[in-house]
């Protein structure tokens, strides 16, 4: 027949498969197995003898199986199953007695009275002083949630830990030897955490004060409000600039393209050396024709902007390019929702401002690379009909 400590064993492993809820995610079979494992190196370190042993090993077994059925008073849902399990397998009174005030020791405000209950507790903390602690917190709180309706934000959560942590401390020298090490280490991680949390929120904030500072001196400053409006001034105009010297180069370069082909080609099959400026000429044209089509060639767009993106981030509906697509009741609900909202109305503000320097800046560059080209292409077109001219003469 088997020991009842294996019969335990098999009866624990059942109730967690079938019956442990799956949110359950830090008082898991693993955290029970791990309890057992502590229990029995204390215990045999203590030489609390064969029979505390087996007592000890079936109550860390035992004494989180109440979670299947109740997350608050857990400890006496444990300490039930408990005496119904052992007495169906014809398990002594006072043996099953110190199993159930072992499983009470475990509960969190407990104060241990013997060594067997200093060592189940110190058991039941272990995860204080082991590996992937942050894991371990995060599987609690995740717990706290879904069964006490408890939930903290980051930074006071973090606290709670570290507060938990200074205030807590192993019952037996071995634990001690065993945890504290580990303990000191995990406490370290926690504070850095915090930090970095603490860290982030400060940054956070800083932003949001500058962000709100730049709102305040638009809406308010009358001075920031006549330079906004002569900055996108003058970029419509500079614009209206750069398109028209685009023009401009358009029209001179066809034109020498038309004339050149109409009057140039009988000279070259007269004069085949002809070829060479010719052939600089028309090339400097259409290199010259592209660049300044680049430059007047419309941005791409997509003509649609989404209702998310205006409530989470900075966009511009009263630029076409961004609307052209969408439905009036949809243009009108964004419109409504930034005008509603000045940071909003601040943000397209700047947006258009910004993304009309960046196009702008896009199109004096390829105007400068258009009138370059016009500029070396011309001089290289006389400098090789003035050599072809010496050459002949």
């Amino acid at each position: 027949m088997k020991n009842i400590v294996k019969l335990t064993e098999e009866y624990v492993l059942k109730i967690f498969e079938q019956d442990l809820p799956p949110n359950l995610h830090y008082h898991d079979l693993n955290h029970t197995m791990s309890v057992r494992e502590t229990a029995l190196i204390l215990g045999a370190h203590y030489e609390i003898g064969e029979a505390n042993m087996e007592a000890m090993e079936i109550a860390a077994l035992l004494h989180d199986t109440g979670y299947v059925k109740a997350y608050t008073g857990h400890e006496q849902v444990s300490a039930d199953l408990a005496i119904s399990f052992l007495k169906s397998h014809n398990y002594p009174e006072d043996k099953i007695a110190l199993v159930v005030d072992l499983i009470d020791a475990t509960k969190l405000v407990y104060v241990p009275k013997n060594l067997l209950q200093r060592i189940i507790k110190d058991s039941d903390l272990n995860n204080l002083g082991q590996g992937k602690y942050m894991k371990t917190i995060a599987n609690l709180r995740h717990e706290m949630k879904i069964f006490l309706n408890q939930e903290y934000e980051d930074a006071a959560f973090m606290e709670m830990n570290i507060a938990f942590m200074d205030g807590h401390s192993y019952f037996t020298e071995k634990a001690n030897e065993l945890f504290n090490t580990k303990k000191a280490k995990n406490r370290k991680k926690v504070v850095k955490a915090l930090n970095n949390i603490l860290s982030e929120k400060k940054e956070k904030k800083r932003k949001k004060k500058a962000r709100l500072t730049l709102t305040d001196s638009i809406n308010s400053n009358k001075s920031a409000q006549m330079m906004f409006k002569t900055a996108l001034r003058n970029h419509i105009d500079l614009t209206s600039i750069a398109d028209n010297k685009a023009n401009i180069m358009l029209t001179i370069n066809a034109g020498i393209i038309t004339v050149s082909l109409s009057l140039l080609a009988p000279v070259i099959s007269s004069n085949p050396k002809m070829v060479y400026p010719i052939s600089i000429l028309l090339t400097t044209c259409v290199a010259t024709i592209i660049y300044a089509t680049l430059t007047t060639r419309p941005i791409k767009t997509k003509g649609m902007t989404a209702v998310k993106s205006i409530e989470g981030g900075p966009t511009n509906l009263f630029f076409y390019g961004n609307f052209y697509k969408m439905g009036f009741k949809e243009y009108k609900a964004g419109i409504k929702l930034v005008l509603d909202d000045e940071n909003k109305l601040d943000d397209s503000i700047i947006s258009d401002l910004f993304y009309l320097g960046k196009a702008l800046g896009n199109k004096f560059m390829q105007l400068r690379t258009c009138y370059l080209i016009f500029m070396v292409g011309m001089t290289l077109t006389v400098i090789a009909f003035a050599i072809l001219f010496i050459l002949q003469h």
